[in-house]
C-alpha cells in the first residue's frame, strides 16, 4: 500500500494529523485514547440492546445481564451505545431515553436510589420508604421519557452479607415490576451468582457473555479499524502480519482494553523512533505487562 493510499483511506480527523500535527501532539492523541473503535461485538450487542429499548411495554419486561471480564470493553460500549441514541432538545441540551448507573460500593439498594435521584437531578428524601422511591423513580422515568436502566459494576453488590445481597437485587426486581422497562445489569462474570441463585432473576435478567477476542476474521477486522485511528504517516498493516497479530492476542489475553493499549504503544514507539509505522519487532520494546500480570512487576526500573 503506498503512502497516498493509506492516506485516502484514514478519517478527516486522523489524515489532518498526520499531515499537520507535530510528533508530541500525535503522542499526546495516542494518550488520550478518545475514539471509541466500532466492532463487531458491539454491533451484536448494541442490536440486544436495540431489542430490549424498542420492545412494547409489557407486564413481563425482558433485561439483560451483560458481564465479561475488566478490561474487555463493557462499559465503554454501553456508554458508547447510549451516546448513540442522544437527541438534541429545544434548549440544545442533549437527551438520552436510557439512564446509566454505576452500582454502590456495597449491596445497597437505598444507595442505588439515591444515584439514580442524583442522575435524575431531582430532590429526594433518605428517609423515604422504599414504595415510596420506587414510585417517585417511576414518575420521573415516565415524565423525563427514560425508557432503560443501565446498572453497571453490579458485582459490587457481593460485599455484603447473603441478606443484603438478596434484598438488593430483590429490590432491582420489583423497580423492574414497577417502571416496566428493561434493566441491563452489567459486570464481571462473579456477579452472575447474583442473579443464578434466584429462578425468578435468571429467567429475568438474561446472561450473555463477552467472550474475549479470539483470532479470527472478527479479531482482524478488529486490528484493521485500530490501524485507522493511529496517526501514523506510512501503513503498518497489523492485521495482514498474523505472526504479529498473534502474538498482540497472546499478550493481550484478548482483552480488548489491553489489545488497543498495546497498539498504541507501538504507535508511540514508531513515531518516537521515526519508523512512522508498526513493526513486529516492536512488541518487545514497548515493556508491556499484561493486567492479569502487573502485581508486584515493574515494566522499567531506573
Amino acid at each position: 500500500m503506498t503512502q497516498k493510499e493509506h492516506l485516502k483511506r484514514l478519517p478527516d480527523e486522523i489524515k489532518k494529523l498526520v499531515l499537520e500535527a507535530t510528533d508530541e501532539e500525535r503522542l499526546n492523541y495516542l494518550n488520550d485514547r478518545p475514539t471509541f473503535i466500532q466492532h463487531s461485538k458491539y454491533e451484536k450487542l448494541a442490536a440486544k440492546l436495540d431489542e430490549l429499548l424498542y420492545a412494547p411495554e409489557t407486564n413481563r419486561i425482558s433485561s439483560l445481564l451483560l458481564v465479561g471480564n475488566s478490561n474487555n470493553g463493557k462499559t465503554e460500549m454501553v456508554l458508547n451505545y447510549i451516546e448513540s441514541k442522544e437527541k438534541i432538545n429545544e434548549d440544545y441540551e442533549a437527551e438520552t431515553p436510557i439512564m446509566y448507573v454505576q452500582s454502590p460500593n456495597r449491596a445497597s439498594i437505598h444507595e442505588l436510589f439515591d444515584s439514580v435521584f442524583m442522575n435524575l437531578s431531582v430532590p429526594y428524601s433518605k428517609s423515604e420508604s422504599l414504595v415510596e422511591r420506587e414510585q417517585k423513580i417511576k414518575y420521573y422515568f415516565d415524565r423525563f421519557e427514560i425508557n432503560m436502566l443501565i446498572i453497571d459494576e453490579i458485582q459490587n453488590a457481593l460485599i455484603g452479607s447473603i441478606t443484603k445481597q438478596k434484598e438488593f437485587m430483590s429490590g432491582i426486581k420489583n423497580l423492574s415490576n414497577i417502571l416496566k422497562k428493561p434493566i441491563v445489569l452489567v459486570g464481571t462474570p462473579t456477579g452472575v451468582s447474583l442473579v443464578h441463585n434466584d429462578h425468578q432473576l435468571k429467567s429475568r435478567f438474561v446472561p450473555t457473555r463477552i467472550k474475549n477476542w479470539e483470532f479470527d476474521e472478527d479479531y482482524l477486522s478488529l486490528l484493521y479499524a485500530i490501524e485507522l485511528t493511529l496517526p501514523l504517516k506510512k501503513p503498518s498493516l497489523i492485521y495482514q502480519d498474523t505472526k504479529l497479530a498473534k502474538e498482540i492476542l497472546e499478550l493481550s489475553d484478548g482483552l480488548i482494553g489491553d489489545i488497543i493499549t498495546i497498539i498504541f504503544l507501538m504507535a508511540k514507539y514508531a513515531i518516537k523512533n521515526g519508523d512512522e509505522k508498526i513493526k513486529r519487532a516492536m512488541i518487545n520494546k514497548i515493556n508491556y505487562i499484561p493486567a492479569c500480570e502487573k502485581e508486584g512487576v515493574f515494566a522499567d526500573e531506573i
